[in-house]
C-alpha cells in the first residue's frame, strides 16, 4: 500500500512539474502506450477503468509503460487476433495459450520472438519451463503460471451425496467405476443428472489419459504421444482405441440418461450447469488454478472431488502453454512491454490489482494471511472486477479468494516442477508452419463431429469411421508425418 501511495504521489508530482520545465516532458515522451489483451467472459467489469488506472499508477513511474486494456470476449478469442492484424490495430501483450498455442499463432505472424527482450532473471524464474514457450530456437511465449501441473477429477455436490446417500468411491478409473457412480444418482430420486458433458469441446480429455498433446491441448489436432515416458511415436489421438472406448463410454451415460441431454446446445458450461442446479457433477482440471476450493467458489456448491486414473500430475508444453503470455507482432515497442510482463511477475501489488483488483473496494485482506474476502455488502455477482480469465504473474505469496486457504498457498510449489511428472517432450514445439493449412481444415472437421461424439449424442459405431474418414481428407496424416520428423530431429538434438 505505501508502494502505491508513493507511486500516486509521484504521478502528481511529475504532472505539476510537467507545467514548470521540459525535463519531465521528455520523460513522459517516453512512456509507451501499451496494449494489453483482458480475457473476460463476455461482459466488462464496471470497474475495469479504475483498476486499469491503480496499474499505471505503479507501471508508468517504474518501468516508463501505460497499460490500456483492451477486452476481448473468449468467445471472440480466436477470431480477433487476426481481425485487429489485418485492420492494423495495435495490440502489445497477448494471452497466446487459451483456445489456440503459440505455434499456431507464429506460424500466423501474429506473435513475435522475445527471446532478446527477456531479462536473465525472468528466463530463470521460468527454469525448464521457459522452454515449452521456444520455437525454432527462439522463445515466443512465457509461462501464465509457474505451477502449471495438474490432474482430472470429477467434482460433485456433496450436500446431493449425503442426501440421497450416494456412496463414493475413493478412484474413477474403469468404465464400470462410472456406471456405479452414475446409477446411483440415477436410480436415487435426485432431480439432477448425474454429469453434464459441457458442449463437448475436448471433453475426452478429462478422464486420466496421461498422453503429450504435443502442444494443443484444446483440438489435439497435431498427434499425440500415448507413452510419455517411453514412447515416440507421433499418433491420431482420435484414430486410438482409448478415444474410441471413451465415445463408448459417453454414448451409453446418454443412452442410460446419466448426461443432461442437451449440454451441448444450451448454452452453459459445465461448472455453469451445476450452479444451476441441473447436475450432482461434472470433470474438471485441479490445477493451482482450479482446485476444489476454486470450483466450489465458482459453483456456489460445497464440492468434493474423486481422483480419476492415478491422479497423476503432468506437467507438458501444452500445460505450461495454457494461460501464456506473448508480444503481439503488431507491438511498436517489444522491449517496452516485456519489461511490464516483468514487472507482472515481480509485482505482488500488480498481480493482486489484474486478478483480484483493489484492495478494500474489491476484496479485504485477513490479518496475516494471504486469504481474501468480498467487502461487506459485496459477492461475487456484484463486485465491480474479478471476472476476467488468465492468470497474471507470480502466484507466489499472492493474495487469493476464500475459499482457498493458507494451506493452498502454503503448498502451491506442489504444482510445479519439481514435483510433478515432467513430460520428456517439455520444450517441443511443433513448428506448424508448414501445414498450418491442414490444420486448419481438421480443427474445422474435429469441431464438427468432435461435440457429438464426446457428449455421447451420436453413435461411435457410425459417426467416429466417418469422423476419421473427414480428418483423413483434411490433411491429418500429413501433419502426423510432419509432426513426427520435427519430433525425431528435436529427440536426436536432445542426446
Amino acid at each position: 500500500m505505501k508502494k502505491r501511495i508513493f507511486a500516486g504521489l509521484l504521478a502528481g508530482v511529475m504532472s505539476l512539474s510537467l507545467l514548470a520545465g521540459s525535463s519531465v516532458a521528455v520523460a513522459e515522451e517516453d512512456v509507451y502506450d501499451m496494449n494489453m489483451e483482458i480475457i473476460t467472459y463476455g461482459f466488462d467489469d464496471v470497474d475495469l477503468q479504475e483498476v486499469e488506472d491503480a496499474v499505471n499508477e505503479i507501471s508508468v513511474p517504474e518501468v516508463g509503460v501505460r497499460v490500456h486494456f483492451v477486452t476481448v470476449a473468449i468467445s471472440e478469442m480466436m477470431q480477433k487476433l487476426p481481425l485487429m492484424a489485418a485492420s492494423n490495430e495495435k495490440i502489445d501483450l497477448v494471452q497466446s495459450g487459451l483456445l489456440t498455442t503459440p505455434s499456431i499463432l507464429a506460424s500466423q505472424g501474429l506473435i513475435q520472438p522475445m527471446t532478446d527482450y527477456l531479462s536473465e532473471d525472468m528466463i530463470a524464474k521460468a527454469g525448464k519451463m521457459i522452454h515449452a514457450g521456444e520455437i525454432g530456437g527462439e522463445i515466443y511465449a512465457y509461462p501464465g503460471t509457474l505451477y502449471a501441473s495438474g490432474c482430472a477429477l470429477f467434482l460433485y455436490d456433496t450436500a446431493l451425496a449425503e442426501e440421497y446417500n450416494i456412496e463414493i468411491p475413493e478412484i474413477l478409473t474403469t468404465a464400470e467405476d462410472y456406471d456405479k457412480l452414475f446409477s446411483q444418482v440415477k436410480e436415487s430420486g435426485m432431480p439432477q443428472y448425474a454429469v453434464s458433458m459441457g458442449d463437448g469441446v475436448a471433453a475426452e480429455m478429462s478422464y486420466g489419459n496421461i498422453f503429450d498433446a504435443l502442444g494443443d491441448s484444446t483440438y489435439i489436432a497435431n498427434g499425440v504421444v500415448m507413452d510419455v515416458e517411453n514412447g515416440t511415436k507421433v499418433e491420431n489421438w482420435y484414430a486410438t482405441e482409448d478415444y474410441k472406448e471413451t465415445c463408448m463410454m459417453h454414448r451409453d451415460w446418454f443412452e442410460k440418461g446419466y448426461a443432461l441431454p442437451d449440454s451441448i446446445s444450451n448454452g452453459y458450461a459445465v461448472f455453469d450447469s451445476m450452479t444451476q442446479g441441473q447436475v450432482f457433477g461434472f470433470f474438471g482440471r485441479c490445477s493451482a488454478g482450479s482446485n476444489v476450493a476454486y470450483w466450489s467458489a465458482q459453483t456456489g456448491k460445497e464440492l468434493g472431488s474423486i481422483p480419476i486414473g492415478d491422479g497423476s500430475y503432468l506437467l507438458d508444453t501444452a500445460s505450461t502453454m495454457n494461460t501464456a503470455w506473448s508480444i503481439s507482432s503488431s507491438s511498436e515497442n517489444p522491449q517496452k512491454t516485456a519489461d511490464f510482463l516483468e514487472l507482472m511477475y515481480n509485482s505482488l501489488e500488480i498481480t493482486n490489482l489484474l486478478d483480484l483488483g483493489i484492495e478494500g473496494k474489491h476484496y479485504v485482506t485477513r490479518e496475516g494471511s494471504h486469504i481474501v474476502d468480498y467487502p461487506e455488502g459485496v459477492d461475487a455477482g456484484s463486485v465491480g472486477y474479478g471476472h476476467t480469465i488468465g492468470t497474471y504473474g507470480d502466484q507466489t505469496n499472492a493474495y487469493f479468494r476464500a475459499p482457498l486457504t493458507d494451506e493452498f498457498v502454503d503448498n502451491l510449489s506442489l504444482w510445479g516442477e519439481e514435483n510433478a511428472k515432467v513430460s520428456r517432450f517439455m520444450g517441443y514445439n511443433f513448428d506448424t508452419s508448414a501445414v498450418s493449412s491442414e490444420i486448419t481444415a481438421v480443427i474445422a472437421e474435429i469441431g464438427k463431429y468432435g461435440p457429438a461424439l464426446n457428449c455421447g449424442t451420436v453413435d461411435p459405431e457410425d459417426m467416429l469411421p466417418k469422423f476419421l474418414d473427414a480428418l483423413e481428407a483434411a490433411g491429418m496424416s500429413k501433419i502426423i508425418e510432419e509432426n513426427q520428423r520435427q519430433l525425431d530431429e528435436w529427440l536426436a538434438g536432445q542426446e
